[in-house]
């Protein structure tokens, strides 16, 4: 050991030895203004923490809670029995407007088709008559397939042509009987459609094999049509199926039609059936399981189901009064709801009952309640629609007595273990 050693490590004894011989409660006095002095820097810095986002309160203000109110160019709506009831209210695509669940009468012989017929005559001699092979008499013949012209005819030996477009089978083979009645001996005739070109339904889009189909006699209903052309190529519950008839389209979800009997309508004739990929989401955000942009599962998924997508709330970070949805609406239809509770001024010069297009409504749930839990639970989630969770009031403090306790942990095993050494080489 040199001597500059020496008498650094005698420096140092010396140093510890001044520190050993201070009074404790002096050294305890001084460690408490420290920590006071870093506590006071550390929850004076809590607006500069990290947070997932507004408070409840940056929404609500100081104004009723309980109130519909316009605020900062929004509507907050506190969700209730009412609310819940202009929801259900609300109108919802339906292929019955357009469409029948009955099965359709028959719309007869088209241009196009291609028919079937078969005469027959009472004995032998008459004009369909032949003597095979065996000489035994046959009292039948079946016409070649004929496709029906343009003029809605076709042609029938001994007849002539025959009006057979817009009218039933059975309507077509009295028509015959009654051309030949004069010339055949008591002649019947047998009617049928051999191939419907003129009643099919065209599916394309997303279909797996797009195409017209033709529509039996029995009738075809939607999903049996869909399913004929292999179905969607696209997930069920991102697919939206559109029926138009007779210049009106009505367009829904795949889900909702394949969940609901009385959507499965019949098809007619003309149809035009679309499948498109139209994917229904929603955006989870704030103090919840996760922060993530998700599907609808199906056309009614309820503000508790969306919840429990992104795994609820955070328990450590969530308050649970300030649960909120966020979406536009129509800025007429809620003037006419709410004009009496909310819709006096909208702010300065802007007369908010005026409103016209879609204004931004911020739907509030309060999931300490019973009530707010049984009203997320019946509450549509709509697609577009941003369901935000607030962080409790407390987070922020949290945060930064988190962020003291990390600062002073080290400071005081530091502090002890200099006490400790300078106990020791004091001995």
């Amino acid at each position: 050991m040199t001597a500059g050693t020496v008498t650094q490590v005698n420096s140092s004894t010396a140093a510890l030895g001044g520190v050993a011989g201070r009074s404790r409660p002096h050294r305890r006095g001084g460690a408490r203004v420290v920590l006071a002095a870093l506590a006071a820097g550390l929850l004076s810095g809590c607006a500069a923490l990290p947070a997932a986002g507004p408070t409840a309160g940056a929404f609500v203000g100081n104004v009723d809670e309980s109130a519909v109110q316009w605020r900062n160019g929004y509507l907050l709506v506190p969700v209730d029995d009412t609310v819940l009831a202009y929801q259900q209210e609300e109108p919802r695509p339906s292929f019955r407007g357009i469409a029948s669940r009955s099965l359709p009468s028959d719309t007869g012989i088209g241009v196009g088709d291609v028919v079937q017929v078969t005469l027959f005559e009472a004995g032998v001699g008459g004009l369909f008559s032949s003597l095979n092979a065996g000489g035994q008499g046959s009292s039948s013949v079946r016409l070649p397939e004929q496709q029906v012209a343009r003029d809605g005819s076709i042609t029938i030996p001994y007849a002539g042509r025959v009006r057979v477009a817009g009218s039933t089978a059975s309507a077509v083979e009295q028509r015959i009987v009654a051309a030949l009645r004069d010339r055949a001996i008591e002649p019947q005739a047998v009617v049928a459609v051999a191939q419907g070109n003129s009643t099919t339904v065209t599916v394309t889009g997303d279909a797996v094999t797009g195409a017209s189909v033709p529509i039996p006699a029995s009738g075809l209903k939607l999903l049996d049509l869909i399913a004929r052309v292999g179905g969607p190529k696209t997930p069920i519950y991102e697919t939206a199926v559109s029926l138009t008839r007779g210049g009106r389209t009505v367009q829904m979800p795949f889900s909702e039609l394949a969940n609901d009997p009385t959507e499965d309508v019949y098809v007619r004739p003309g149809d035009v059936v679309l499948l498109t990929r139209q994917p229904r989401t929603y955006v989870a955000l704030g103090a919840t399981g996760k922060s993530d942009q998700l599907p609808l599962q199906g056309y009614e998924m309820s503000l508790a189901e969306a919840l429990a997508q992104v795994g609820g709330l955070n328990p450590n970070l969530a308050n649970p009064k300030g649960v909120f949805v966020l979406r536009r609406e129509p800025g007429a239809e809620m003037v006419a709801r709410y004009e009496g509770q909310a819709f006096t001024r909208a702010g300065p010069g802007e007369d908010a009952t005026r409103l016209s297009g879609e204004i931004p409504v911020i739907y509030r749930f309060d999931l300490r309640e019973p009530s707010g839990l049984l009203h997320a639970q019946d509450f549509r989630i709509h697609d577009g629609d941003m369901v935000y969770v607030a962080t409790a009031p407390f987070v922020p403090v949290k945060q930064a007595l988190d962020a003291f306790s990390g600062v002073v942990s080290p400071a005081l095993s530091v502090a002890n273990t200099a006490s400790v050494l300078s106990t020791r080489l004091s001995r």
